[in-house]
């Protein structure tokens, strides 16, 4: 038995939960992956794995030997992916996650045109408003928008994205122009509780960051919900700019209180640690540098 390969049967079988469903996760039969269980615990002088009739889980020693061998089995494929992308194309699967409405605004476009360029590259993108958690679930990497603090991933920075006070002209013909953030107390708000779950919204007054309290009728968790309901004049909202951003430039939008603006948002490329990045993984995010190189978030504003 080859160390490598009981590694990763072994991995297998504690993500599936049987030895029978990690078998058919690797191609193989149930007998050879019973067969390289029993030869890794022999090899190592212990037990990996408490069994029963009914369930099958690792034991301490295992749990510690599962997550000694994450790293190197991640580290050993980026290897193999790295000495044979010297001689020929990527390939495979490359799963991404990414928000939902910086998803369909822009990242859908952008995968388009990879595959594209890539044709031995087969892309599962998914895209939700939750924070997807990559490494439970499978991911290469994720595309977010954000203000990304201390994480345990790598996180490359694509470009400039934020997020804009916007309501139409009707609604500010209606109640009235907030002129500086403390004006919003007596404004309809619509909240995207997936940005600021508080209610409150950031800027910069006299030079200080601030945080207000804002509210309404209208309480969503999706950034392209609160655009449509402030497009449709229910109020004002914290807008992501691929959003808002042909509205913006078209009048039907009104961009508020630009000089105490202090959400700035940043689109970054969120990875896995490893000392050798994946091909596709590498090629990717070298892509999506370049296809939105030229994003502005002040054009047409």
């Amino acid at each position: 038995m080859d160390t490598i390969d009981g590694m990763r049967v072994f991995a297998r079988v504690v993500e599936q939960g049987s030895i029978s469903a990690a078998a058919r996760r690797l191609g193989i039969s149930a007998a050879l992956a019973s067969k390289y269980i029993g030869q890794l615990e022999q090899r190592l002088a212990v037990r990996l794995l408490n069994r029963t009739t009914r369930t099958l889980s690792p034991t301490d020693v295992g749990r510690a030997y599962y997550a000694g061998c994450m790293p190197i089995l991640s580290d050993f494929d980026d290897l193999v992916e790295s000495v044979t992308f010297q001689q020929t194309a990527p390939s495979g699967v490359l799963r991404v996650a990414g928000s939902r409405a910086f998803g369909e605004d822009l990242l859908v476009a952008a995968v388009g045109e990879f595959l594209s360029q890539h044709p031995d590259i087969r892309v599962e993108l998914t895209l939700d408003e939750r924070m997807v958690d990559i490494i439970a679930e499978g991911f290469d990497l994720a595309i977010r928008v954000a203000k990304l603090g201390d994480s345990t991933m790598i996180a490359r920075r694509l470009a400039a994205y934020p997020y804009f006070v916007c309501a139409t002209p009707e609604y500010l013909t209606r109640a009235g122009t907030p002129q500086r953030p403390e004006d919003l107390a007596g404004h309809a708000c619509i909240v995207n509780r997936a940005v600021t779950p508080t209610s409150q919204w950031a800027f910069c007054i006299d030079g200080r960051d601030a945080l207000i309290s804002v509210g309404g009728r209208a309480d969503v968790n999706t950034a392209r919900a609160t655009a449509t309901l402030v497009r449709d004049g229910h109020g004002i909202g914290l807008c992501l700019y691929s959003t808002v951003q042909e509205d913006l430039a078209a009048g039907r939008l009104i961009r508020l209180l630009r000089e105490f603006e202090a959400y700035d948002r940043s689109v970054y490329a969120v990875y896995p640690h490893s000392r050798l990045l994946s091909a596709k993984v590498r090629l990717f995010v070298e892509f999506l540098r370049q296809q939105f190189r030229y994003l502005r978030a002040d054009e047409g504003v």
